[in-house]
């Protein structure tokens, strides 16, 4: 498929990186530095250039594209780039929109411009950490079928009650109704069998409807109460659509905010919220404001350093969840050594809904990805699949179907009943099925079995 990026910023290279091993990309930017930094790394072509120019455009052929992006830090360079490409030809058009009055109008602008869809990284990211705060000893979350069944992860300490259990046992103890289906130890990352042992230090991932989520948390001690208060550390774009969401749900919120044209005009947006004019990494500062008394403690200033050691304080002052925007992508590992409850890269949320999209246009049945989570540092993915009438899995009991190895159907949802099924269930048309696996480029459900 033929890709053509505007932007070689963190999520045009995070997207390249992504797509460039089985897609034809055409990376546009302005700066020769950043195209040769990018074009020495993948297997791309490139152009020079403005990406609003139609000239630039024409060079690049936009208009034999399948897909093209704009995510530039212009919004108004990405929507104009993304009207010309739409006009030479290009059969989707994504912009990359991140002015909240923009948001604000998106069905208009979509709708009167012709873009395909329009993307912004900070609300998503605040959707994200929204979401993960519902389940505070989570270090993160994934939802599917419309927000109906999640998928967790939790790190088991040496005071787990799931020490040493067999998968198993884990599924008797509670009636089927929750499945570990990722099981990250050390280096190593792998589907688990039911005779599994889940050891001291391992990351997991539990699946189930939220309500047996919160029993799970509940009746096994490893229940937090909810989130009722948040210390915000940062004001900016992800901090602005993340209160507007924590506000909804009753949540109290204090934001810092060092720079005081910024501090002011937050606090013009949200009466109901406390905000200071302060540096938010002085510790002193924080000490003064309470950062003890706070439920959660999310760091979202522009500095990852600054984030990284924000949340390390607040967990040492037993901040119950700490969040850190971190978005040097070579950081992550070392960091996952140090113990932080949850990191959030807005450049790969992006890019993984980006690579969603890409590879739902390269499926040739009907059974596409709806929805793709990448896990346990990228190394397993989690689709989520609306089963077609003619896809070759229908009716066929699971345990009969020639799975590619290393990959589980994590659940079915068949008229808004969840099954975890056995190997004497089948797919059925209609159903939402979830899919679990360690190969990579599945675009339909057809792609689980061996060929």
């Amino acid at each position: 498929m033929k890709i053509v990026i505007v932007g070689g910023g963190k999520v045009g290279e995070a997207i390249c990186q992504e797509l460039s091993d089985t897609n034809d990309i055409i990376l546009i930017d302005n700066d020769p530095e950043v195209i040769d930094s990018i074009f020495s790394q993948y297997d791309i072509q490139a152009v020079v250039g403005n990406g609003a120019n139609v000239n630039v455009q024409t060079e690049a052929t936009v208009e034999d594209a399948e897909v093209f992006l704009a995510v530039t830090n212009s919004d108004e360079l990405n929507i104009i780039s993304s009207i010309i490409a739409r006009k030479l030809g290009a059969k989707y058009t994504i912009a990359r929109v991140r002015n909240p009055e923009y948001h604000e109008r998106v069905d208009f602008i979509k709708s009167s411009l012709g873009i395909t869809s329009m993307i912004n990284p900070e609300e998503e990211s605040a959707a994200v950490i929204s979401e993960i705060l519902k389940y505070p000893t989570a270090q993160s979350i994934e939802s599917f079928a419309s927000g109906k069944v999640n998928m967790v992860q939790i790190l088991i300490d040496e005071d787990a009650f799931l020490k040493d259990m067999t998968l198993r046992d884990f599924r008797e103890s509670f009636d089927g109704r929750l499945l570990v289906c990722i099981v990250e130890r050390g280096l190593d990352v792998f589907i688990p069998s039911g005779d599994t042992k889940l050891l001291e230090g391992d990351k997991i991932y539990v699946t189930g409807s939220m309500n047996d989520l919160d029993k799970f948390y509940r009746n096994f001690k490893e229940y937090n109460a909810p989130i009722e208060s948040a210390l915000i550390i940062g004001g900016g774009r992800i901090s602005y659509y993340l209160i507007k969401k924590l506000i909804k749900r009753g949540i109290s919120v204090k934001l810092i905010e060092v720079d005081r044209e910024i501090a002011t005009q937050m606090s013009n947006d949200f009466s109901d919220v406390i905000v200071i004019n302060a540096d938010g990494t002085d510790q002193e500062i924080l000490e003064e404001e309470g950062i003890s008394e706070f439920d959660a403690c999310i760091a979202l200033t522009g500095i990852d350093e600054e984030n990284i050691i924000n949340s390390v304080f607040a967990k040492h002052k037993n901040v119950k969840k700490c969040i850190a925007k971190v978005n040097r992508t070579g950081m992550l590992k070392i960091l996952g050594e140090i113990g932080l409850d949850t990191i959030i890269t807005p450049k790969r949320i992006i890019a993984d809904k980006i690579v969603r999209f890409v590879r739902s246009l390269g499926a040739t049945g009907d059974s596409a990805i709806e929805k793709l989570y990448k896990l346990a540092d990228r190394r397993v993915e989690a689709m989520e699949f609306i089963a077609s009438e003619n896809s070759k899995t229908i009716g066929i009991k699971l345990v009969d179907l020639d799975l590619l190895d290393n990959t589980l159907v994590s659940f079915i949802m068949r008229n808004g009943d969840m099954i975890f099924p056995s190997g004497n269930d089948c797919i059925m048309p209609e159903d939402r099925v979830v899919i679990v696996t360690t190969h990579e480029n599945i675009v339909e459900l057809d792609d689980i079995m061996n060929k």
